[in-house]
């Protein structure tokens, strides 16, 4: 019989036949050790009173659970094997690290058992970043990255490596430079790349705020990076960032989404302004902007996802750079 806690504290590497409630705070890829071929997946577990641990998992154990330990789902774990962390990989303040096994057991809680709440971030908007500027502060920051540019190899005070920048905006609408550095070029970039034309919300946390161009971020190599999580959060945050059309070029009509920019060159107005707009009470705003814009001829680049060409719907049809078109060009 296991004895269940409810505080990871009370885990030690003596601590046998022992089970805790936990739910996955973050998770992050599968990546390989920098001196060894290795692989390993970083997981933060939370437990019911707040606790953090961080848990890791390696080789084959990390493909054994591709199907489980989901972000924001709760689970029993246990028999995990409880070791000291060395203070310089250490996150969180807990002395101990779990490493998640073959011999480890994790059972999802059941949907009709009370589920662990999900953390609370504090969130820095964008339009409070310059009180953050050039300190040695790591902040969380929720944000859509609307482009990313190529990865490229620079030499840093510690040696060359390779960085990709990614532009993100938050409610404010002001594109931000967040600069990726190693490790999550080859992983959380690659992910964000191959999906930005869903211009995916991304959570990051640890960040640092720097002032190149004015005001910019960066990853640290404590930082975690979540992308497309469920959180009310995002959800209102995608919604006021976007706003959807209807395209029509004679033949047709195709419903397309546009995004931050794009929007204000358009209707000369941003998408909180028209998310401002909304409501009958509003409607002739409205009509008078579609009114003002349907005269005009575009000049309308798209970017498609060619596997859902055949799903006429908002969210496949992206437009990413919009330009009327002059009187002496037509």
């Amino acid at each position: 019989m296991r004895t269940v806690y409810t505080s990871m504290k009370d885990i030690t590497p003596s601590t046998r036949n022992w089970k805790i409630k936990m739910i996955v705070a973050d998770k992050s890829p599968k990546r390989t050790g920098q001196r060894s071929p290795v692989k390993y997946q970083s997981l933060t577990l939370i437990d019911p009173e707040g606790n953090r641990v961080q848990a890791t998992m390696f080789d084959k154990d990390i493909d054994s659970r591709d199907d489980t330990l989901h972000i924001f789902r709760s689970y029993y774990i246990s028999n995990a094997y409880v070791r000291p962390l060395d203070p310089k990989y250490r996150i969180e303040t807990h002395e101990y690290q779990w490493i998640l096994n073959s011999k480890t057991i994790i059972e999802e809680v059941p949907k009709d058992e009370e589920q662990l709440e999900v953390p609370k971030y504090q969130l820095i908007p964008f339009n409070e970043l310059d009180a953050y500027k050039d300190s040695i502060a790591e902040i969380d920051v929720l944000a859509v990255a609307i482009n990313i540019k190529p990865c490229r190899e620079i030499t840093s005070v510690h040696g060359p490596t390779t960085i990709q920048e990614i532009y993100v905006i938050d409610q404010s609408l002001n594109p931000i430079c967040l600069t990726m550095w190693g490790q999550f070029v080859q992983d959380e970039c690659k992910k964000i790349s191959e999906i930005i034309g869903t211009k995916p919300v991304i959570l990051g946390t640890r960040i640092r705020v720097g002032s190149y161009n004015g005001l910019s971020l960066s990853s640290r190599p404590k930082s975690k990076f979540m992308i497309n999580l469920v959180l009310p959060e995002a959800t209102s945050l995608q919604e006021c960032c976007r706003a959807y059309v209807q395209l029509d070029d004679g033949t047709g009509k195709l419903s397309v989404v546009m995004f931050g920019e794009v929007v204000e060159e358009a209707f000369g107005c941003s998408a909180v302004e028209l998310m401002n707009h909304t409501g009958d009470e509003h409607l002739p705003y409205i009509e008078n902007l579609v009114a003002q814009v349907s005269q005009k001829e575009w000049m309308i680049e798209l970017l498609v996802d060619p596997n859902r060409l055949n799903q006429q719907q908002h969210k496949n049809f992206n437009v990413i750079s919009i330009d009327a078109v002059q009187e002496d060009t037509k």
